[in-house]
């Protein structure tokens, strides 16, 4: 049987590829100068940046970051002068010990001046660990200056150097820093991996398990595969859950689906508990709505970004209803259970939902020639009321 391993990275969960591939660096003294982790937002980027950024330096002769000696201590609370970070949202072991990265914020630019200050320090000898350590959270937004002043630095990295750099879609960055650093992509759970990992790992999750099952497997939904994510959601305060874009969206394409159908009424889905004291519902009716959830007399960039989240989550919604209609399996998208969907999908013609997903398709397109909200949700809700003729 083989000598079990130094390194200990499970307080990451999943990413087995990734953590043996990282591990098999650093027992055979092969670890690459530069790192590219992609992810969604609260896949365990950071998590891992951090684990393995300890790992290095530990001072432990037992499991690998141990997690208590000096140098695990200031390098998880990023208090070490070895370590620089940059354009991070949080740090994920600063104020808990399990590890969970928030959810992403809305993070700007990163500029030239900033790596500069990084290229001025990279040369310096490491102070009090074995190692100079860079973490570049959202690497994505570095300017195209930024990244060729971090180019020249990958291209002769000095010894003893590692960088991370964090990202959502490696596609923002140069080709030629793409092929200065070794690339991993982090894990992405299935629904149902991911809710038994947050009952499990998460005790106010599994508390809501218990209480609500429907808002945490709508949670895990709106979490795209990535624990931290879905932690984050099951954490967050109310009006922290409004501000986030996802939810919002989701909550959005609800209320007007809602709306839609709640005249008809049913026994068995409480998204349609309508009565018959409820109107029919009317194209004036749905642009009221949608005029009270976007302003269209505001900031016109924030409110294209929230009309555009609305229609992915219109979009994802007719998918699983065309899905249910048609009686196929697999995963939904918008949709916790299929309760919900298969009442729906009674209630329109496949016809109909495939216009319908059609002109939503169209119409987000137009959003980046038409700047007028007011008119897009005009058109929006002539789609919307479609599905009801």
């Amino acid at each position: 049987m083989a000598d079990r391993s130094l390194y200990d990275f499970s307080r990451l969960y999943g990413n087995e590829a990734i953590k043996a591939a990282l591990i098999r660096a650093a027992e055979t003294g092969r670890v690459a100068h530069a790192y590219l982790l992609e992810g969604v937002g609260g896949s365990g980027k950071t998590t891992l940046a951090f684990l393995f950024s300890a790992a290095l330096c530990c001072e432990s002769d037992d499991a690998k970051p141990c997690m208590r000696c000096p140098s695990c201590r200031k390098i998880l609370r990023a208090q070490s002068p070895d370590l620089c970070t940059l354009g991070l949202d949080a740090l994920p072991f600063a104020d808990a010990e399990d590890g969970a990265e928030t959810a992403p914020a809305k993070a700007r630019s990163i500029g030239v001046d900033a790596v500069r200050l990084l290229k001025s320090d990279v040369y310096i000898r490491p102070n009090d660990l074995d190692r100079k350590l860079y973490i570049i959270g959202h690497a994505e937004r570095m300017t195209v200056q930024a990244q060729n002043a971090l180019l020249k630095i990958l291209e002769e990295p000095p010894e003893g150097a590692v960088f991370f750099l964090l990202c959502e879609n490696r596609a923002a960055l140069l080709p030629t820093v793409l092929s200065r650093v070794q690339r991993l992509t982090m894990e992405s759970f299935p629904d149902e991996t991911l809710f038994s990992l947050l009952c499990t790992h998460d005790r106010e999750a599994a508390s809501l398990a218990r209480r609500e099952e429907e808002t945490l497997r709508l949670f895990v939904r709106l979490a795209d595969g990535a624990f931290g994510r879905a932690s984050a959601y099951v954490h967050a305060q109310k009006k922290a859950l409004r501000d986030d874009l996802s939810y919002d969206a989701h909550e959005g394409a609800a209320q007007l689906l809602d709306q839609l159908f709640s005249d008809l009424g049913s026994d068995d889905s409480p998204l349609l508990s309508g009565t018959a004291e409820h109107p029919r519902p009317t194209r004036t009716g749905l642009l009221a709505s949608l005029s009270g959830r976007i302003d269209p007399k505001k900031d016109g960039a924030e409110a294209r970004e929230r009309l555009r989240a609305l229609i992915d989550a219109l979009c994802a919604a007719i998918r699983d209803l065309t899905m249910c209609a048609q009686g196929a399996g697999g995963q939904l998208l918008f949709y916790p259970t299929r309760t919900q969907p298969e009442t729906l999908a009674a209630r329109c013609s496949a016809r109909t939902l495939s216009d319908t997903f059609r002109a939503l398709t169209a119409l987000r397109a137009e959003l980046a020639a038409n700047p007028n909200v007011g008119m897009l949700q005009m058109t929006l809700s002539g789609i919307l009321i479609g599905l009801r003729i």
